[in-house]
């Protein structure tokens, strides 16, 4: 901002002096004192910072960032908040299976975080949620990393997601549904451990490779005698328009994992978070077990499609073996013309954008903002029983219906109806779950 004060200010004298030319009346001194005075000035621009010290320049973009002109220090503080409410109906073979479900309301996230990177070399973030559940304070991500190696691309170490799954791996900012699918079930998303990652062929291609030990997230980190665990996915995209809004992505992920204490439980995941998980396999006893999951996408214009397969295999002993299962398949349509974004660098899909930003401020008349409005359905089955390996946790299909309001970029209200159909794990009972679910989200 100085320098360009600088600059018009010279630019008004050499008008100045310009004019003085025209009528005949060149003064070489006063060039020279002005010459003087620009080159004093120049100094003391260049000598407002102290050696080692960099200009800093502040700005939002979808969040409150910092940087240096240079662009070798990047800064960003923010958080999310994300607030649902549910009001249930169950069937009395549920009831009377899996118990009455109360209506209720709960803070799903409450998260504050910090990221950047020094010296365009060395990455950091870290992030809270205070979201006052049982956990308390957890970490999410909480990691550091080092940037542009040769080849291996990116190094990372700490606490952060695992590279798993299309629905795992996108930001619960960017979900289309208030809750991920059942493939959910077999993914812990975050583990302590470090990862190299990479993209090539213009972004078009995708790898990276997790290797940690089991933890929690409260604290973060892990036994020194545990075993080790390798997660690795590959994503590519087959075809992307120039101006973005039509794309095609395909993946595939593979985890091997150790059974800790040679003891695994699978719970399956939640329509929400409000209610408590209703299946599960309870503790069996196991060796280890790999996870295969396919992704698929396709985004043309404001209409979308998306599914993933999973298939875990348990390896109870020498002679055993579980499989177990989920898949869903989801579609989604912008009433108001807007599509579904995508990341090319990390293989997921990227913040919502309305094409107006919904606003109190003008009149409809003067092209006040609708924001935008979005429809989707997903369909999803889970199964968690194998009774050749003695594996009893029940099975799961439902149907979600959601329609989302952007009211810009950082900000949505969401709704999901789910229709939720149960069978436990002597498949002697089942029931039905009628969910309705609202959600108030922002970040920043």
């Amino acid at each position: 901002m100085i320098k360009k004060v600088l600059l018009l200010t010279f630019a008004v004298l050499l008008m100045g002096w310009f004019g003085n030319l025209e009528a005949g009346e060149v003064d070489s001194k006063r060039i020279e004192r002005l010459e003087r005075r620009l080159e004093t000035l120049e100094q003391r621009e260049k000598s407002r910072y102290r050696k080692g010290e960099k200009e800093i320049l502040t700005y939002y973009n979808n969040g409150f960032k910092m940087r240096t002109p240079d662009n070798q220090f990047k800064f960003q503080v923010g958080g999310r908040i994300m607030h649902d409410w549910g009001f249930f109906n169950e069937s009395e073979t549920f009831e009377s299976t899996f118990g009455q479900q109360e209506n209720g309301a709960r803070f799903r996230r409450v998260r504050f975080f910090m990221a950047g990177i020094l010296y365009n070399t060395v990455k950091f973030k870290w992030d809270i949620d205070v979201d006052g559940g049982s956990n308390g304070v957890t970490f999410k991500d909480m990691y550091i990393g080092i940037a542009h190696i040769p080849i291996l691309g990116n190094f990372q170490v700490g606490h952060f997601k695992r590279p798993a799954s299309l629905d795992s791996v996108t930001s619960s900012k960017y979900l289309t549904f208030i809750e991920r699918s059942l493939t959910n079930t077999f993914f812990k998303t975050r583990n302590t451990g470090f990862a190299f990652f990479n993209h090539a062929m213009d972004k078009k291609l995708t790898w990276s490779v997790f290797i940690n030990k089991e933890t929690s997230e409260r604290p973060p980190d892990f036994r020194v005698d545990g075993d080790w665990n390798v997660t690795s996915r590959v994503t590519g995209v087959p075809y992307i328009s120039e101006d973005g809004k039509s794309w095609t992505h395909l993946g595939v992920s593979w985890s091997y994992e150790k059974a800790t204490d040679n003891q695994v439980t699978f719970n399956g995941a939640r329509d929400t978070e409000i209610t408590s998980s209703f299946l599960t396999t309870g503790v069996i006893g196991a060796r280890k077990f790999n996870i295969v999951g396919l992704e698929g996408a396709i985004n043309l214009d404001q209409f979308s499609l998306q599914g993933e397969y999973v298939i875990t295999d348990v390896k109870r002993d020498e002679n055993t073996n579980g499989q177990l299962d989920a898949f869903y398949i989801q579609g989604s349509w912008y009433l108001t013309g807007e599509n579904r974004r995508y990341s090319k660098r990390k293989g997921v899909i990227a913040r919502f954008k309305p094409n107006q930003n919904f606003s109190w401020n003008k009149k409809w008349s003067e092209g006040r903002g609708t924001g935008a409005l979005q429809l989707a359905v997903r369909y999803a089955e889970l199964d968690l029983n194998d009774q050749s390996a003695g594996i009893a946790g029940g099975e799961q299909n439902s149907l979600t219906l959601g329609i989302n309001w952007e009211l810009n970029p950082v900000s949505r209200i969401m709704y999901n109806y789910v229709h939720a159909n149960f069978t436990s794990g002597t498949e002697t009972d089942s029931g039905i779950l009628d969910s309705n679910i609202i959600r108030f989200q922002i970040d920043w």
